[in-house]
């Protein structure tokens, strides 16, 4: 049985299972539970089971019911509306309420107020960010609020540490020539910070680009430069990702935000991060079918994730340099359409359980909220499984 293995062998077997079996196999004994809430395994889970399986999480919004929804799919595959690997969002949020959800473990922790409310600014301009610090072990959130009816000056920035639970105020620097982070813009966490789109003035027509860090080790902020060949008109869009194991931007040329549509993409990667000079072509595609309109994320293999401006996620192969039309979102409102990548981790599994009903269920199908006892009776075949009789 489990105690006549290994300690070393057990780590290496649950660390590669999914998160919602480690939050019951806690109930086996204490020191399953002890090993499952320790940093270290923690640690070693997040690596074991993310990269043998690659995932993405698509968010759109759907207008006949005024909601947002989350799907989780594998990378090869294809995107449908499979309702099994749809994430319910549990949560009514006022304007000035941020939560942090990890619905791995389905744990959310409701963070305090901020020290300069959004009521501070009659007309507020809000961007957070949000990443993992090596250094202190710790998950942070930033606040960069910016006065929308000065938006000359510079953000008011805050931080929050999940191990504290306070806000503290970060000093914005004066030298970044690029302060204003654009609205409507994901942010990608990479090499211990997060990245954001920035523009010296809020007129695009009169500013200049370069993407703007937070390093949430050092609290820092930085700039990194776009590539020198990489023209910025008024009918251009830029947006931030990642590219394989590289920070990357996607350049859309010809960008139409009535209907998402756009003539050409150009994908680059920065091959040394924080050096501008590395940055390099990836794909340049030109769009025969103008109904094809931006590209949302690149996958592991290469290929393209884009959205047709009739709302439909569609996967361009490389190879073949054909569009594979997967399923319709039914999206007719600009940049509602998110895809990013998503990993798994047991972090927040000492917060409290969120507010959706635990997926445990009795073999007769009754919703039923179990003990620590009765989820280790419903899990003892998982476990037969595992290590025999």
């Amino acid at each position: 049985m489990a105690n006549q293995l290994p300690n070393e062998l057990i780590v290496e077997i649950l660390s590669r299972l999914p998160s919602k079996s480690l939050i019951r196999f806690q109930s086996v004994c204490k020191s399953w539970r002890s090993l499952i809430t320790s940093t270290e395994f923690r640690l070693v889970h997040f690596h074991n089971f993310n990269k043998p399986n690659p995932r993405y999480l698509v968010r759109r919004f759907e207008l006949r019911e005024n909601r947002e929804v989350y799907t989780v799919y594998l990378d090869d595959q294809l995107f449908t509306l499979d309702a099994d690997a749809q994430i319910k969002f549990p949560f009514h949020t006022t304007k000035d309420e941020v939560i942090l959800w990890n619905p791995s473990v389905r744990r959310n922790v409701t963070l305090i107020p901020p020290i300069f409310p959004n009521s501070y600014w009659k007309d507020l301009h809000l961007v957070l960010g949000f990443g993992y610090d090596t250094v202190s072990d710790d998950y942070k959130v930033v606040r960069v609020a910016y006065d929308g009816l000065f938006f000359s000056s510079r953000p008011h920035v805050e931080i929050y540490t999940v191990k504290t639970a306070v806000w503290r105020v970060v000093t914005f620097p004066d030298d970044l020539h690029c302060f204003f982070i654009c609205p409507n813009q994901s942010q990608v966490f990479f090499n211990g910070s997060v990245h954001w789109i920035a523009s010296s003035d809020p007129m695009p027509d009169v500013s200049r680009y370069s993407i703007m860090t937070f390093d949430m080790s050092t609290e820092g902020f930085g700039e990194i430069e776009f590539p020198k060949d990489l023209p910025l008109l008024p009918t251009t869009k830029v947006v931030v990702t990642v590219v394989g194991e590289f920070l990357g931007v996607i350049y859309t040329c010809g960008f139409n935000p009535s209907w998402s549509r756009s003539s050409n993409h150009v994908i680059w990667a920065m091959k040394e991060y924080k050096n501008p000079a590395s940055w390099t072509i990836m794909h340049n595609l030109d769009y025969p079918d103008k109904n094809v309109g931006r590209v949302l994320h690149v996958r592991n293999n290469g290929d393209l994730i884009t959205e047709s401006g009739c709302g439909d996620l569609t996967i361009y192969n490389r190879e073949t340099c054909h569009y594979v039309y997967t399923s319709s979102m039914t999206i007719m409102l600009e940049d509602t359409l998110f895809v990013d990548r998503y990993q798994e981790s047991l972090a927040l599994l000492d917060a409290e359980r969120d507010a959706v009903l635990d997926e445990a269920r009795v073999e007769e199908g009754h919703d039923e909220r179990f003990d620590d006892e009765s989820l280790a009776r419903y899990e003892a075949r998982y476990l037969i499984q595992l290590f025999g009789e």
